[in-house]
């Protein structure tokens, strides 16, 4: 295995690692929080970065086995429409988006890095698709802290 190659599944691995840790975060903010607006966006964001966290070990297990990069065309999670009346975030709930953004700008900083080491075009089609994806989780967390502060 090339040096560059392992130096990719090295990244992928910690890729996965992130999107795990982020997952668990997700999962235990959606089980702290009353507010079921809170519980619905932390919901659907578990969701995703699980989708990820998945895609990222099918694409580690086809590297490591000498084969191509997987495709990924993206999420079909969608986030679930408000369910009406206005509930305020409590101060937990605002510290946990804090977090939650703080969180996501990591997973963008990680992924643009693994962008700029990436020459496949599949590759980088695939870790666009995420990067992108990360920066939609944020823009939607970002929002709703605007909302409650």
């Amino acid at each position: 295995m090339s040096e560059t190659n392992k130096e990719i599944l090295d990244a992928v691995l910690r890729a996965m690692e992130i999107e795990k840790e982020t997952f668990d975060y997700y999962t235990r903010a959606e089980q702290k929080t009353f507010n079921q607006g809170g519980k619905r966006i932390f919901r659907w964001l578990a969701s995703s970065e699980e989708q990820h966290y998945l895609k990222l070990t099918e694409l580690y297990n086809s590297l490591n086995n000498g084969e191509r990069w997987v495709f990924y065309g993206g999420t079909t999670i969608e986030l679930e429409p408000d369910g009406g009346g206005h509930i305020g975030f409590d101060t937990n709930d605002r510290e946990a988006l804090e977090l939650a953004m703080a969180i996501e700008k990591k997973g963008i900083a990680f992924f643009e890095e693994l962008l700029h080491k990436t020459s496949d075009p599949d590759g980088r089609s695939m870790l666009q698709t995420l990067l992108n994806e990360e920066k939609e989780h944020l823009r939607i967390i970002a929002e709703k802290h605007k909302a409650i502060t």
